[in-house]
């Protein structure tokens, strides 16, 4: 076949398209989208629907606390999100405006919203953006007691729960057989070697408050098992105050409040003797841990030939009588001392200072020249111990 130019030109220009084709085939399928993702501000926020939770159970760990948060998108165009919870159940979750979230444990809980916005620039060439936003406050869950008449009381006629059982008193109005302490305690566990934060509210109360006379002995403690965490001696009266501690590396332990009695029964007595009449002895009695005897003595109604009556103080240790009465030195005290005198007629309050447990000297208190009270139920060492807060979180 003979090929003329008309024919050339047509078979060059077939030629032509179909290499234009099959060049343009093959670049379109050796051409991928190219993917980017950037980071960018992204307006939006995280609405718990609780930020503070007090809960009551002892048992870290055993807890069910459903906390539910909402997101609030201020940039309308988001094509996709992802919520993030350490330590909740579920601990992620995609494609959701809320969810609710359950707690097992005590402690303190973030929350993060992954946000994302897809930009196609040309149709090989997309932008993905993304912002993690957090919550603005984290969720605290902390332990608030409510059951104070779950403790375990060494005296349960002592430790008054109030209705509320968000309070309770230790009372105190009797003299006490030892020096022992009252003692409550509650068992707490499951808190994983962590640091712990305490806040307890307290106050004493005196029955009969008399701020220069009051005894400065230990009257309150507070122990983390054998640890004690803080101790009162010197007392504002009727006024609360907030005892802040932290402890670190707690998981099982007890937490423990001691009240100390102010008076106990002592071994040591008064030897009364007055004229006409036989002996009779009266009872003394121990300021607790103050080193102190104190004892009350009614004479408003007694009346001797002589006019007064003469004391010992004594006892019976060891298997054998001891009597101490006044030395030659003023109010200072001897074994086998002077008989010590009073004039009927008044109420007393006597007082012994001891050393080393021996009487060293006295006092003596007359209603006529005092406004102490002189009677044993009219006691200004007696007081109350009332709690009101005790919270726990882990720091």
């Amino acid at each position: 076949m003979k090929l003329t130019f008309k024919s050339f030109l047509i078979w060059t220009m077939v030629f032509g398209v179909v290499m234009i084709s099959t060049y343009c085939t093959a670049d379109l399928e050796s051409t991928s989208y190219i993917r980017v993702s950037r980071n960018k501000e992204i307006k939006a926020r995280i609405v718990p629907d609780s930020i503070l939770i007090y809960r009551s159970e002892r048992a870290n760990g055993q807890l069910n606390v459903p906390i539910t948060y909402k997101a609030v998108l201020l940039d309308q165009e988001i094509d996709s999100l992802e919520w993030i919870f350490p330590g909740g159940n579920p601990t992620s979750l995609k494609e959701a405006l809320s969810a609710e979230i359950i707690y097992t444990d005590y402690g303190s809980y973030t929350s993060q919203l992954v946000l994302t916005q897809v930009d196609t620039l040309n149709l090989n060439y997309i932008v993905s953006y993304k912002d993690t936003i957090e919550v603005t406050r984290p969720v605290k869950i902390a332990y608030e007691e409510t059951n104070w008449d779950t403790f375990i009381a060494s005296n349960e006629n002592q430790w008054f729960v109030l209705p509320n059982s968000k309070n309770v008193i230790i009372r105190e109005n009797e003299v006490f057989e030892q020096t022992s302490p009252f003692e409550a305690r509650a068992a707490f566990t499951g808190f994983n070697n962590q640091r712990l934060k305490f806040t307890v509210e307290y106050k004493l109360t005196h029955k009969n408050y008399f701020q220069n006379a009051v005894s400065t002995n230990t009257k309150l403690e507070v122990l983390i098992d054998e640890l004690k965490a803080f101790g009162i001696s010197r007392v504002t009266n009727d006024t609360y105050f907030t005892q802040e501690f932290y402890i670190d590396n707690l998981t099982d332990f007890d937490f423990i409040i001691k009240k100390y009695p102010a008076l106990s029964r002592s071994s040591w007595e008064l030897s009364l003797s007055q004229s006409g009449s036989a002996d009779s002895n009266l009872a003394l009695y121990d300021l607790v841990n103050q080193n102190q005897l104190i004892g009350y003595l009614d004479l408003s109604e007694t009346n001797t030939s002589s006019g007064t009556l003469a004391f010992l103080l004594q006892t019976n240790l060891n298997g054998n009588d001891f009597q101490f009465g006044a030395s030659d030195q003023g109010q200072l005290m001897a074994l086998d001392g002077t008989p010590i005198s009073l004039t009927p007629g008044a109420n007393y309050k006597l007082v012994f200072n001891l050393e080393e447990g021996l009487p060293e000297s006295y006092r003596i208190i007359d209603e006529k020249f005092t406004t102490l009270p002189v009677r044993l139920e009219e006691n200004e060492y007696y007081l109350d111990a009332t709690f009101r807060k005790l919270l726990i979180s882990i720091e």
